[in-house]
């Protein structure tokens, strides 16, 4: 397919399809693969095997590409492979660390984990560049001596729409709700929130998402739950909320529920775990330390006592914060990422 231009070619890997959409919101498609299956397969991410090697080298020469880039969910697919294949064919090659996969496994309570990060640092000898949505997510990654041998770079998410610009009547029309959307699990916080929210009588909650914890939470808290829903649906919902918080307890990559809260006009807060702080710009009026069930009441309070002009004057401060997350800094950013890239590459073999 084309879109604005650009030659897309996807690829259908049956088995390996389903997986990854099994992963994503709006569907209820089963995962196909067991454990044993993840396991198996997760060889050719770790080791070389001839089979996928030959086959990205032969892709590589079919497709005659100027890089080779990767992405963390590339799971299950010969990461380590294709890597060897483009630097064996004098290719530059860069990957973005946009979750903890080549840190994490999850096998085993994360017993295999170091080993899992220690291969990884290894194969990231064929990188030339790597890039993460967080300066936390890049550090991570590098003191784990997974780097780019060239150079590392933080590129942000992006919100793909303009900040909604929030008049003083719009914020006199804000509903006391407190609204959080993600996965429903332990690592998320959720239960943090739920308990802040306990004698919050004059507020409510919504929640939206999918996960382990959907039955029970359903059950036990006070709440409307929702199930994931087409994003303008969710943006509508977060239009309409004084607040939308991600109370995670797990190191979050960057935590973009609350770019896209703030760019609908709406105060985000976060835990200090992860990338959140820095999506925030350390704002502590909004950052938490996590599972802090005091704290972040106290601050969920303090916007629902918000006049509407000083909830304005908030929302239009942590908009100036987002400025980093457009479309427009997104795509320049990646370009010259890549251009750099392919400068330093050709540099360096000039050099030898």
């Amino acid at each position: 397919e084309k879109q604005n231009g650009v030659l897309i070619k996807r690829k259908y890997v049956k088995g390996l399809s389903e997986h990854f959409l099994s992963n994503t919101k709006n569907n209820r498609i089963p995962d196909p693969f067991s454990t044993i299956d993840k396991i198996i397969r997760k060889r050719g991410d770790l080791y070389q095997i001839k089979k996928w090697y030959e086959k990205y080298r032969a892709l590589i020469k079919n497709e005659a590409p100027d890089l080779v880039h990767t992405v963390s969910p590339m799971s299950y697919l010969g990461r380590l492979n294709l890597w060897k294949a483009a630097c064996d064919l004098d290719l530059p090659v860069s990957h973005v660390a946009r979750g903890p996969n080549l840190l994490e496994l999850n096998f085993f309570g994360g017993k295999l984990d170091g080993y899992n990060a220690s291969q990884n640092a290894r194969a990231s000898a064929y990188l030339t560049a790597l890039a993460a949505p967080s300066r936390y997510m890049l550090d991570r990654h590098n003191r784990a001596g997974i780097k780019g041998q060239s150079f590392n770079e933080v590129i942000y998410n992006a919100i793909e729409f303009s900040p909604l610009a929030l008049s003083e009547d719009m914020a006199k029309k804000k509903e006391n709700l407190i609204l959080y959307a993600g996965e429903l699990r332990k690592e998320k916080g959720i239960h943090t929130l739920i308990r802040a929210m306990e004698g919050l009588s004059d507020a409510r909650l919504l929640i939206i998402g999918r996960g382990p914890l959907s039955e029970e939470i359903k059950k036990e808290a006070k709440a409307e739950v929702l199930d994931w829903m087409d994003r303008e649906e969710l943006y509508a919902h977060m239009r309409k909320a004084k607040a939308v918080i991600l109370p995670s307890e797990w190191e979050e990559p960057f935590g973009r529920v609350l770019t896209e809260a703030i760019g609908n006009g709406t105060i985000a807060m976060g835990s200090d775990r992860g990338g959140i702080p820095e999506v925030l710009g350390y704002n502590e009026a909004y950052i938490f330390h996590s599972k802090d069930v005091p704290a972040l009441r106290s601050r969920i309070e303090r916007v629902l006592d918000m006049s509407p002009s000083v909830y304005m004057e908030e929302v239009s401060k942590l908009q100036k914060t987002i400025v980093r997350f457009t479309d427009d800094v997104y795509a320049d950013n990646w370009e010259r990422f890549f251009l750099q890239q392919l400068r330093t590459f050709k540099r360096d073999h000039e050099r030898h």
